[in-house]
């Protein structure tokens, strides 16, 4: 009978259930102070015994509640996903124990249920008559629950070993993170997260179940005043009278779910990166730290996801591919300056409020070069970039500014390697003769740096170009040479040197700097031929191909339903520097009558003479090359 299966089932359940299901503070309890091998803070942090504290309280209403409901004996109707029915009790029988009925290899694969289409504990009892679909992990649904729960084990973790407060720990595409609040300078750094871990498989060994409590909102502001951030959640978010908390272990959480029955059915989890964050994503909110992890349901499926990630990544940026080629082989002082540049694509997961057409892009290219050399060549390799920097700058015809940052407040090194990079940075600005600034302070914690703005059509600065000294990538890097002297452990410095600096920022502002009107030697529409009539075409379509070979963006217009003048015109607005027209005279001359943009006529010239010409000023990168023709 249904009955005597729900019996049986019960017995399962009880067998499974840890032992630290018990009624017992956290802070009493030694075994979890432990913490497995992971470091942690001893005591924990106060506000987790008197979050548990009342809790505990909420625990034993509710589970006087359900014990009044489940004492109606309202028999229920299950409906299975192959058409069965069985029988349960309301208030009583749970998902986990209807799977266990069906086969055991179900139930212990299961993840989660979904009854009447609603993703469902697999502890909870049910309710009423109902549909019942067992998921297991292969279930996208599914994955999304587990990687929530393995979302609240990072989050005990957090709390046990930083002690400061949670915010948002979601499931992503691809694994969870978790957010907490540190006041003060603290922060998080990767070289914690094997004592992390070590803390995660620690709560995954005690199979921690997870509860789930429906609480009034006015109790959870209460059990929650420490913690400014769930409160806001509260406040802002939360419009009904009630809402849920889950707990596992010393973890009670705001919290939608579901979740997996218990802690250990999370086999196998890693923490592999970190980053800083705003509240909500808003810059003008309190910064955040946030700790990304990842989980599976056997350790085979964690091997093959972290080989899946040394083989695809999206590079944020140059240097450490430019570091590795740097290491490939031993070096020596004699191929010191060893300069290396590269246009590869670049990605940045910039905030969706700050990007800006072309100015702040996701996706983007950098002129970007990396030059290692020794302490002493600084100077003259600065003096290059310097120079360098005003040739290309000269030709754009932007006028720029300079500034020095120098070493900030909190800094890495030596402060005597500082002072020596600094006074060869200021040498070089002042060989260079141009005027510049102290910005004090302002540096790289890794080293000082040249800071280069310029201005653009409507008098904004934008920094594109930036020259870096770099003490800190070649110690991360191991990077050494054999100096001089014999001595193979010799750091170099690196100069991190760009000009353009984003490839897409520059073109913005080059856009604007030029109101469209692009010069020759940069345009996209050099050439426009315009046939005078369809008898003329085919020789503006031979000479349009004879300047494309030459080197020139050229068009031929051959559009028969547009009169001449609608055809010049249509060429102006399309910004092309020259328009080219043809007609029976200049086919028979081998000749063009030229025209600009800005409708100024040159007249009837032969083609060799036009072509010599534009070669020129193409060359020349002259800015009015229409002008000067």
């Amino acid at each position: 009978s249904v009955q005597a299966e729900t019996h049986k089932t019960k017995t399962v359940v009880d067998k499974e259930k840890p032992e630290n299901n018990k009624k017992e503070k956290p802070e009493n309890n030694k075994k979890a102070q432990g913490g497995g091998g992971g470091r942690e803070l001893k005591p924990w942090p106060g506000y987790i015994s008197e979050r548990m504290q009342l809790y505990e309280e909420l625990k034993t209403e509710s589970d006087a509640l359900l014990a009044r409901r489940a004492a109606d004996n309202q028999p229920i109707t299950v409906e299975l996903p192959d058409g069965c029915r069985v029988e349960g009790q309301a208030w009583v029988t749970t998902p986990y124990q209807l799977a266990c009925g069906i086969s055991q290899g179900l139930a212990d694969n299961a993840v989660i249920s979904r009854v009447n289409g609603d993703l469902w504990d697999l502890d909870r009892p049910l309710e009423k008559t109902c549909s019942l679909e067992i998921l297991r992990f292969d279930n996208d649904d599914a994955q999304a629950v587990y990687w929530h729960s393995s979302a609240h084990i990072l989050g005990e973790a957090m709390e046990r070993f930083y002690g400061g407060c949670l915010c948002y720990g979601p499931p992503i595409e691809n694994g969870f993170y978790y957010d907490m609040f540190l006041d003060g300078p603290q922060g998080v750094s990767s070289t914690e997260f094997d004592y992390l871990e070590a803390l995660c498989k620690s709560v995954v060994k005690e199979k921690q179940p997870f509860e789930r409590l429906e609480v009034s909102k006015e109790t959870l502001l209460k059990m929650f005043k420490y913690n400014k951030f769930k409160c806001r959640i509260l406040n802002e978010k939360v419009t009904t009278p009630t809402t849920t908390v889950y707990r596992c272990g010393p973890l009670i959480d705001l919290c939608r779910g579901p979740h997996v029955r218990h802690t250990g059915k999370i086999k196998a989890l890693k923490i592999y990166k970190n980053s800083s964050t705003y509240w909500e994503g808003r810059s003008d909110m309190e910064t955040l730290q946030r700790i990304y992890g990842i989980s599976f349901p056997d350790s085979k499926m964690l091997k093959e996801w972290e080989l899946e990630q040394d083989i695809f990544a999206l590079k944020p940026m140059n240097c450490p591919g430019h570091c590795l080629m740097f290491s490939h082989r031993p070096r020596s002082w004699r191929e010191l300056p060893l300069r290396l540049a590269d246009f590869g694509v670049l990605h940045r997961n910039e905030l969706s409020g700050t990007l800006t057409g072309l100015t702040r892009v996701r996706r983007f290219q950098q002129d970007d070069a990396h030059i290692f050399c020794t302490m002493e060549q600084i100077e003259s390799e600065m003096k290059g970039c310097l120079d360098f920097l005003r040739c290309v700058y000269d030709i754009f015809g932007f006028s720029f500014q300079l500034h020095l940052s120098t070493r900030p407040e909190k800094y890495l090194g030596d402060i005597a390697v500082w002072n020596q990079a600094e006074m060869q940075l200021e040498n070089s600005l002042n060989e260079f003769g141009e005027p510049w600034k102290l910005n004090p302070g302002d540096g790289a914690f890794y080293g000082p740096k040249i800071d280069i703005k310029i201005k653009d059509a409507i008098g904004r600065y934008h920094q594109c170009a930036t020259i870096q000294l770099d003490f800190q990538l070649p110690i991360r890097f191991n990077l050494t040479f054999v100096g001089k002297d014999g001595d193979d452990k010799v750091r170099p410095v690196i100069i991190h040197r760009a000009i353009l600096g984003s490839v897409e920022r520059m073109i913005a502002i080059l856009t604007e700097n030029y109101a469209g009107k692009w010069p020759l030697w940069l345009s996209p529409r050099q050439v426009m031929f315009v046939p005078v009539n369809p008898t003329c075409e085919e020789y503006a379509k031979r000479m349009c191909k004879q300047f494309v070979e030459a080197g020139f963006m050229a068009d031929a217009d051959l559009d028969s339903s547009c009169l001449l003048n609608k055809k010049i015109r249509n060429a102006q607005l399309a910004q092309y520097n020259f328009i080219l027209v043809v007609g029976e005279k200049e086919k028979l001359t081998n000749s063009v009558n030229v025209r600009t943009r800005d409708n100024k006529v040159h007249g009837e010239l032969s083609v060799s003479e036009v072509l010599a010409r534009l070669a020129l000023l193409k060359e020349s990168r002259c800015r009015n090359a229409e002008e000067e023709f």
